[in-house]
């Protein structure tokens, strides 16, 4: 998925419905912020949670805002601009340009479901994670990301092509053994699923409509089918038949 396209604006809106914003307070919970600590939002979009924890740590802590998109950086920039003890990095997740122990925890939502090379990533968090840092991710099992309400063989074809966007379909499904196999230990998925049953414009799945048109033309559907396809999202609406269903899990472990 290119976030330096329009949909890096869609994302960012996606962080701020209510769904997005629960994602964000169960990563944090999980954090165990304490004042002080020097933190790492690994692919920070927006800033959402970076903004945060910056907040939290306070004046004597430090939170490092990584992200490869520039426009996510510059909107995270923007939102964080009256704190002074935030920090940003273009790095490359599988290539961190940190210290060893450099960071007290690392949080990652929706990151690395998008990287190739995960075991390639956990390793480098677990570098600079120092003995008992916390880790916290959060990772879609995109087999259950799913609209319902269109005719079966059109969405198929919509969700069939929205496959490509990632790079790992059903991650939390390895994501303990994985963390496991990089040192780290305690490892626990929680699934922090939701249902949407309206298109209002501030609602997750109208969002996520938007991207899934983007990305489903980017693969070859027509233009025609995915307005069709539109159409028939509002008509569900209309019929009272319409649901679209996310399941995020959170994963949390101790570096060893």
């Amino acid at each position: 998925m290119d976030f330096n396209s329009g949909m890096g604006a869609v994302q960012r809106r996606m962080a701020q419905t209510q769904e997005g914003v629960g994602r964000r307070k169960a990563t944090f919970e999980a954090l165990g912020i304490a004042a002080g600590q020097h933190v790492l939002d690994l692919g920070c979009g927006g800033g959402h949670l970076l903004r945060d924890l910056a907040l939290s740590v306070g004046s004597k802590g430090r939170a490092v805002g990584l992200d490869p998109s520039e426009p996510q950086i510059n909107a995270a920039k923007d939102l964080c601009k009256e704190l002074d003890n935030v920090e940003f990095s273009q790095d490359s997740a599988t290539r961190l340009s940190f210290a060893d122990d450099a960071f007290d925890s690392v949080a990652s939502i929706q990151v690395l479901e998008y990287i190739p090379d995960v075991d390639a990533a956990l390793a480098e968090v677990h570098r600079v994670l120092k003995p008992t840092g916390r880790f916290v991710s959060v990772s879609v099992l995109w087999d259950h990301w799913r609209f319902h309400g269109p005719e079966p063989k059109l969405n198929e074809q919509m969700h069939e092509a929205f496959k490509a966007h990632c790079s790992h379909q059903m991650l939390p499904l390895q994501m303990p053994a994985k963390l496991a196999r990089h040192g780290f230990v305690g490892a626990q998925c929680t699934p922090i699923g939701f249902m949407n049953n309206s298109l209002h414009h501030n609602s997750f799945a109208w969002l996520a409509s938007s991207l899934l048109s983007h990305f489903a033309q980017k693969q070859g559907i027509p233009k025609a089918d995915v307005e069709r396809w539109r159409e028939q999202l509002d008509q569900a609406v209309e019929d009272g038949r319409f649901g679209f269903v996310s399941m995020p899990v959170l994963t949390t472990a101790i570096a060893r």
